[in-house]
């Protein structure tokens, strides 16, 4: 199996690991919402607890982020990919719009509705989570592009052996 792109080894790693990931992080969850239930019944929740969810999906993603970046630079193939600098910068891009996507088609909808369950719809709560999740991604975009960064950086040391 030939591929030829950094990116192509990242998608097929996602495509094949997303749904197991997902299922790892609301299992993660579940105790935390299972806390917040008092016969059948939300309690009301602090703002902080809803935090704690959201932090769950967001290290969850993390996890998910530093193994996709570590399987793509360990792959076979990824030697003389990580040489060429064009193909380096479209798998940087990827990293970063992926997080980007996930932040808003995963984490910050299960956010959102993790708070509607709690009857918590208040704005500004809304804002404030937005904010702090939209900081950790940023976070962990900086985290898995210094990765990509030193992968490339071992390559020369790697080849001219």
């Amino acid at each position: 199996m030939s591929t030829s792109s950094l990116v192509e080894l990242a998608r097929a790693y996602i495509e094949q690991e997303q749904s197991r990931r997902r299922e790892q992080a609301e299992a993660r969850v579940l105790p935390i919402r299972k806390r917040l239930t008092a016969e059948g019944e939300f309690r009301l929740v602090h703002p902080g607890v809803v935090w704690e969810a959201c932090q769950t999906w967001l290290d969850e993603t993390r996890r998910f982020g530093r193994d996709v970046v570590a399987h793509v630079v360990q792959h076979p193939q990824a030697l003389s990919l990580l040489e060429q600098p064009d193909d380096v910068e479209d798998f940087r891009r990827f990293i970063a719009e992926w997080l980007a996507r996930e932040l808003e088609e995963y984490i910050m909808p299960n956010c959102l509705a993790f708070m509607k369950e709690r009857g918590i719809h208040v704005e500004q709560e809304v804002r404030i989570v937005r904010h702090r999740a939209e900081m950790a991604i940023a976070q962990m975009t900086k985290e898995l592009l210094a990765q990509i960064h030193l992968a490339t950086r071992r390559v020369p040391a790697a080849s001219s052996r």
